[in-house]
């Protein structure tokens, strides 16, 4: 049973602009004398270290990337304390392919037309975000787009508000509209995707996100939500083959692909292979987000 006198912290990882990390992203524990464990954040950019006794500790977050650097945060703990605590990446200097990296204004996003009154409600809503002042956020948001209406990206942002809480017909109206704006954009195009899996509208979801694809092939999130609907659908095959795309080029931060392999084997009536996919991502991400879901399903197989 866990020591209710122990530390916790609770954690997330934002871009430079205050939104949350919409990617995997390697975050370490330390003390003064050594590395305790590493875990990668979940799709939110979220976080949890447990069952901490009091003390000095070092949580860093490597997005393994040349567009961000490391970051280190000194943090104290106090018996029975659960820290919130929200880290921001920061920009490097490194090169990369245009567009390519999370929080990075490619072309696409650049828009020379919005007017300043826009673009100031735009980053206070980035700043209210950052401090997770969500509601807040929205009505910023909202401003700046009925400044101006064709803001893509703020109506993109406005979306992901939505999506966190789980205001899905809201999230979808901002990411259609997004993409009424521009087709090719590849944010709002996955973004929407996610939603319609989230609304159990698969074949609608598969249409988008294989779009998103045609944009931009080498996003393994992409590659695993395809996989994911196309399980829902029973087309197996295609499923294990976009879930080990995303594997691939998601690799280390993509190993929960495994835990969707599985279900796709239970599926077929390969009760081995689930077995064995389950033991992978279990190995791989003892600690991650769907751990528990899978020594549960796990045990029941076994």
């Amino acid at each position: 049973m866990p020591d209710p006198g122990n530390a916790s912290i609770v954690g997330r990882v934002a871009f430079p602009s205050g939104s949350s990390a919409d990617f995997n992203i390697k975050v370490t524990l330390s003390n003064s004398q050594s590395t305790l464990t590493m875990l990668y954040s979940d799709k939110n950019g979220e976080f949890r270290f447990l069952n901490l006794t009091a003390g000095v500790y070092y949580v860093q977050v490597s997005a393994e990337s040349s567009f961000y650097e490391s970051v280190k945060e000194e943090v104290r703990l106090y018996r029975g304390q659960e820290l919130n605590l929200t880290i921001s990446l920061r920009r490097g200097g490194g090169p990369g392919r245009k567009g390519s990296g999370p929080g990075v204004i490619s072309v696409v996003e650049f828009d020379k037309n919005v007017p300043a009154a826009a673009q100031k409600e735009y980053e206070q809503a980035a700043k209210l975000i950052h401090n997770g002042q969500l509601q807040q956020a929205i009505e910023r948001l909202n401003h700046a787009i009925a400044i101006y209406p064709n803001y893509m990206k703020a109506r993109n942002d406005l979306g992901a508000q939505y999506l966190k809480l789980r205001r899905l017909p809201e999230a979808a109206e901002q990411f259609e509209a997004a993409i009424q704006i521009n087709p090719k954009y590849f944010n709002s195009r996955f973004n929407l995707g996610m939603v319609l899996v989230e609304q159990k509208r698969y074949t609608e979801a598969i249409g988008h996100l294989n779009i998103a694809l045609s944009i931009d092939n080498g996003r393994p999130a992409a590659h695993l939500f395809v996989g994911i609907a196309l399980i829902e659908i029973n087309e197996l095959e295609g499923a294990q083959r976009e879930i080990e795309k995303a594997i691939i080029l998601g690799a280390p931060h993509y190993a929960v692909g495994h835990y969707y392999l599985a279900h796709a084997y239970m599926r077929r009536g390969d009760r081995g292979e689930a077995v064995r996919e389950l033991e992978v991502y279990l190995g791989e991400q003892p600690d991650g987000e769907l751990a528990t879901a899978a020594r549960t399903l796990l045990a029941k197989l076994k």
